[in-house]
């Protein structure tokens, strides 16, 4: 009998490199044979480091930050790499300038995001240089599509997005990079007809459709995977009487119905942070581990996958 396949499975970094670093170190402290982060790489703000005087200054939530030497830029950046922003050397002219231009601020940041993409794979091939760890990387709905060439360049990552890729000789994982739509309007967004036509077309490249894990960056609606504070007009929280956030469910109607008629072994999802746990829709177990990327806390979900049937799961923290 074939021997289990372990998987740990992550999605919403958001731009921490202390997660991405924890995430990478799972293959030892699990034993996972593969690594799985399911979207939401990249981060969401750049965050500019001026020259001054004889040093370098940031300022990060008001608070004003100071590198006096090269030693201590180096730990500035890191550290904001870890609380989850994109470092930018530059100068308040040029900051200015680009402020006042959203394309060029935006291309700034792309460029940004992919060196720091690579920068993070290049240090996952130091860790997992064994080879005997997979290490497979997709896109979520805040993903510029620019970063996809620095995972499928490359050689220690495979790109989850643009084919199904087989775990073993048993199990192919079917990926879907993109969420329904958001009140954010975000880089990689499909109706809900789109996901419907997008999961028909490519589930029927499965070659063992019952043994498949779909690795859906959005989970399924109305689900205890989906819910996620209601929003105003203004993006703001709606609270419920008693003084907590009014919670409805926004996961994608088309994914709920696909895993209803499909009944994958296995569903890996993301993108609502608030709603991490496990359901079953018929024989699938669906997981989202959500996400504490702005704490420095990884959630994550073990997975010990057996030719036939899942043996065990486990939601971590760490």
């Amino acid at each position: 009998m074939s021997k289990p396949i372990r998987i740990f499975f992550v999605a919403d970094l958001h731009g921490s490199a202390i997660c991405w670093r924890k995430f990478v170190n799972a293959s030892t402290a699990y034993r996972a044979d593969v690594l799985i982060l399911g979207g939401d790489i990249v981060a969401k703000t750049l965050t500019p480091i001026f020259p001054d005087g004889s040093g370098w200054v940031s300022t990060v939530e008001g608070e004003r930050r100071v590198a006096r030497n090269s030693e201590e830029l180096v730990r500035l950046e890191n550290q904001l790499r870890d609380e989850a922003t994109v470092p930018f050397s530059t100068t308040p002219t040029e900051w200015t300038e680009l402020l006042a231009e959203r394309s060029r601020i935006d291309a700034v940041f792309e460029r940004r995001a992919q060196e720091e993409l690579k920068g993070w794979l290049d240090w996952a091939a130091g860790r997992l240089k064994s080879g005997t760890t997979r290490l497979l990387v997709g896109l979520g709905n805040d993903d510029p599509s620019s970063v996809e060439p620095v995972i499928e360049r490359h050689p220690v990552a495979e790109l989850t997005d643009n084919a199904v890729l087989h775990l073993d000789d048993h199990h192919e994982i079917l990926t879907l990079a993109y969420s329904n739509p958001t009140p954010w309007h975000t880089h990689r967004e499909l109706t809900e007809e789109q996901i419907a036509r997008w999961i028909a077309e490519r589930s029927g490249r499965l070659e063992n459709p019952s043994q498949a894990i779909y690795n859906f960056h959005v989970p399924p609606r109305d689900t205890p995977l989906d819910l996620a504070p209601r929003l105003d007009a203004n993006l703001t929280k709606v609270m419920a009487p008693g003084g907590e956030p009014d919670m409805v469910h926004v996961g994608s109607s088309a994914v709920r119905e696909a895993m209803e008629r499909d009944q994958p072994l296995l569903g890996l999802h993301g993108h609502i942070h608030e709603s991490r746990g496990v359901f079953s829709i018929g024989r699938t177990l669906a997981i989202n581990p959500g996400s504490a990327y702005t704490e420095g806390t990884l959630l994550g979900a073990v997975v010990d996958v057996g030719p036939d049937r899942l043996k065990t799961h486990l939601l971590t923290q760490g």
